[in-house]
């Protein structure tokens, strides 16, 4: 692919795999006001009703490193459409799931089907894009992913509140058709033939241990876990934090949920626009900088008198520097690796959201010490972020220049 096709990406192919990638945390948000409901349901746990969110993130990671070799081998476009109908085909079950059981297994495979869109999304940016442009690339679909938290949450609330979790699920499965549809009429194949890597378990494995072992990959993708950490860590607490500890019903959670959400989407809008000027290093330290201060403010407002309103503006700060930081970020790391970049991808996805996973059931464990536990938790895990940055970014020199010229 020549350097002018690289540096003008369709806007077509951006918006086609911004909806795709807004699958994903559409399936984590919309139903995040539901879990008390869902408990009382089942007469189960809060703790076990998280569960359907621990496990789905497991399989969106683990499942990664299943297919990250696949779209390698098979191209992007045939995966893509598979990972499509198991992700509907899932939402549908979950709306009769008889048992918890049968909820928390059909999300595990629904995550299956997200982590093999994740894949496709990551390596597709990869194929036609680099440096600074991947890096708007990735800011862009960032953007139109973005609208997924702010709609999805107060939708779903909507939803929950006039027919019920079920037709919550119900609507994510008729959100994966109207995908499907999109993506089968608009989206190419972007992987030559030439470029495709067999696909033997042996190579496979030498791949992914060639990738984890070089440390301008490594250091990076630790740097996105700790980002997709926080934000889980977030996404686990708030529900019973804004519910049962400040009395909000779901539908003004999902409002507030998503009003903070737009801080991410304006983040990624700035990320976008800016990182020619300032380059990778000083706008991801911006970023990380605004999530470390986010969280710190959060939990100043928990320890005093200010409570919610403090909480929730300390979170847009917060959620406006992941908004950056994951762009960049992404982008450092997808720059690392020539060839085998469905690989690159999934390793990177599976680190994150393995990692990440373990933020839902942590949070519901510090719960149990009341909010203030939460937000410690949030902060302790931002000031991690920002050691992981320190030690991921190239020194001496920006890194959007040498991105830009690899």
């Amino acid at each position: 692919m020549n350097t002018k096709s690289q540096q003008r990406v369709p806007l077509k192919l951006a918006i086609g795999l911004g909806v795709i990638g807004a699958l994903g945390p559409s399936a984590i948000d919309m139903y995040l006001s539901s879990l008390p409901e869902i408990a009382r349901d089942y007469d189960a746990s809060f703790a076990s009703v998280q569960l359907t969110l621990t496990f789905f993130l497991l399989a969106m990671g683990a499942g990664q490193l299943l297919f990250g070799p696949v779209v390698d081998a098979y191209g992007r476009r045939r995966p893509l459409l598979v990972g499509l109908v198991v992700f509907i085909l899932c939402s549908l079950g979950a709306a009769l799931a008889p048992t918890l059981a049968t909820l928390i297994a059909l999300r595990f495979v629904q995550g299956l089907g997200s982590a093999l869109t994740l894949v496709v999304i990551m390596s597709t940016v990869r194929d036609v894009s680099r440096g600074a442009t991947a890096t708007k690339l990735f800011a862009l679909l960032m953007t139109i992913e973005g609208v997924a938290p702010i709609l999805a949450p107060a939708l779903g609330g909507l939803i929950d509140a006039y027919f019920g979790w079920r037709a919550v699920m119900l609507t994510l499965a008729i959100f994966g058709v109207a995908v499907l549809i999109n993506s089968w009429l608009n989206l190419p194949e972007t992987l030559a033939a030439d470029k495709r890597e067999p696909l033997r378990l042996g190579a496979v494995c030498r791949t992914y241990l060639t990738i984890g072992r070089d440390r301008r990959f490594l250091l990076p993708t630790l740097a996105v876990a700790g980002v997709f950490f926080f934000l889980f860590a977030y996404i686990g607490g708030a529900t019973l934090v804004y519910q049962q500890f400040y009395g909000l019903t779901p539908q003004a959670f999902g409002i507030l949920f998503g009003v903070t959400g737009i801080a991410i989407l304006c983040g990624a809008m700035i990320a976008g626009r800016l990182v020619t000027r300032l380059g990778l290093n000083r706008l991801t330290w911006i970023g990380v900088g605004c999530i470390a201060l986010g969280a710190l403010a959060t939990l100043a407002a928990t320890t005093t008198q200010v409570g919610l309103p403090g909480i929730a503006a300390g979170m847009a700060l917060a959620l406006f520097g992941l908004g950056i930081a994951e762009s960049t970020l992404m982008s450092l790391v997808m720059a690392s690796q020539e060839r085998a970049l469905g690989s690159t991808a999934a390793l990177l996805g599976a680190c994150q959201l393995s990692i990440s996973s373990s933020a839902t059931p942590i949070s519901a464990m510090v719960l149990g010490h009341g909010a203030i536990a939460w937000t410690a938790l949030l902060s302790l895990s931002a000031l991690m972020v920002c050691l992981l940055t320190w030690l991921s970014l190239p020194k001496g020199g920006d890194a959007t220049f040498s991105l830009a010229g690899h």
